[in-house]
């Protein structure tokens, strides 16, 4: 590359480079601040916007692989050609916390709030199935040991609440766990960086890195074992408390729905949307459910009956999330079709501290989530 190629290339990365460093932060403040995300399955996110070296010498390569036909990539154009300038990571702890996130950000896509500009890219990390400090053979069969890491080029989507410039900007997101993310950040300080620039290393090396690979990812296989052990033990343990203390009630206390005879549980996919379309008056959508029959669970509230929910959903307590959202807002709830899942979240829980904590603390719990959702940065 000519020196006035880079100087100009380096320039407008300078004066674009806030601009990554802003998108960057509001998509990792999108996950930690939506309160549908699946947080207990998230460890860390972290960002990074590449180095301008790197990002000089990616070019370099681009342009000299790529065929003739093909226009170089130049200060004009790189910010579409190249898709890695923003790097978002988010990182598990279990290899179960994976789908958990994978299904996420389907949710997200689904809503338009993300777009896959291409399909999950699974880096699988493989095994050489030979001794450390042995020369591998050729054509040998590479087994696989499990994903590195995922990958993810996406955008923001037309529904989020950002401005055009910035949802034409790539962005490499990467999900892996946080075993896959130790033996990334070694690979990458000690082989990868030197291999990049030139430097070789005996074979032995190369293998032994793979085969670390391996360790991890059978410790990462036991580590999610150990979790639903944990689990497991926990589970049934609660469940030995609960036919305990069933046992020990006496019929003065029974509540009147067991007096009144049994009710159908809540079947909670389809029996809860319906409760909720009907006072709410539209479908919420899937990851919204998601997050309500995750709070419900947490509340041991999802087995009751659909009469019980009519009664946590009443008209009184609609109307008064109404007036607190008009007071906020100056506009009415659930008429901003981006924004109205959230709206239906923050009525939800609004309705769920009434039930159990009172009036005042919902009213002011409520004043306090929406005016924060006001006053929060959008770009």
């Amino acid at each position: 590359m000519k020196k006035q190629q880079r100087d100009n290339l380096l320039i407008s990365f300078f004066k674009e480079k806030e601009k990554y460093k802003t998108l960057a932060e509001y998509f990792v403040r999108l996950i930690r601040d939506d309160p549908s995300a699946p947080k207990e399955s998230i460890h860390t996110i972290l960002y990074r916007i590449k180095d301008e070296s790197r990002l000089i010498e990616k070019i370099d390569q681009e342009n000299m692989n790529s065929e003739f036909d093909i226009k170089p990539i130049t200060h004009k154009n790189f910010h579409e050609r190249i898709g890695d300038i923003i790097g978002i990571r988010i990182i598990c702890l279990r290899l179960s916390d994976i789908v958990k996130v994978e299904a996420y950000l389907k949710f997200l896509v689904e809503e338009n709030l993300l777009k896959f500009i291409q399909k999950p890219d699974y880096k699988r990390s493989f095994v050489l199935p030979i001794g450390l400090g042995k020369v591998s053979p050729q054509n040998i069969n590479l087994q696989y040991s499990g994903y590195s890491s995922i990958h993810y080029q996406i955008k923001l989507g037309e529904n989020s609440d950002v401005s055009e410039t910035f949802k034409s900007i790539q962005i490499e997101l990467q999900l892996r766990t946080i075993l896959e993310e130790a033996w990334g950040e070694i690979d990458h300080k000690y082989r990868y960086s030197y291999s990049r620039i030139g430097e070789a290393f005996p074979e032995h090396i190369h293998s032994g890195f793979y085969n670390l690979s391996a360790y991890l990812q059978a410790a990462a296989m036991q580590a999610e074992q150990l979790c639903r052990e944990v689990e497991a033990h926990r589970l049934t343990k609660s469940l030995k408390l609960k036919r305990n203390k069933k046992r020990s009630v006496s019929p003065e206390y029974e509540s009147k729905e067991q007096i009144n005879g049994p009710v159908e549980p809540l079947e909670v996919s389809s029996a809860l949307k319906s409760v909720l379309e009907e006072t709410f008056g539209f479908k919420p959508t899937a990851r919204t459910l998601t997050y309500i029959i995750k709070r419900l669970n947490k509340l041991e509230y999802s087995q009751r009956s659909k009469r019980f929910f009519h009664k946590i959903f009443t008209k009184r307590r609609l109307n008064e999330f109404r007036n607190i959202y008009q007071e906020v807002f100056k506009r009415d709830p659930f008429t901003n079709d981006n924004n109205r899942n959230i709206d239906i979240i923050n009525a939800v829980n609004f309705a769920l501290f009434d039930e159990i904590e009172g009036t005042m603390v919902a009213t002011e719990g409520l004043r306090s989530t929406l005016k924060w959702r006001k006053d929060r940065l959008s770009i």
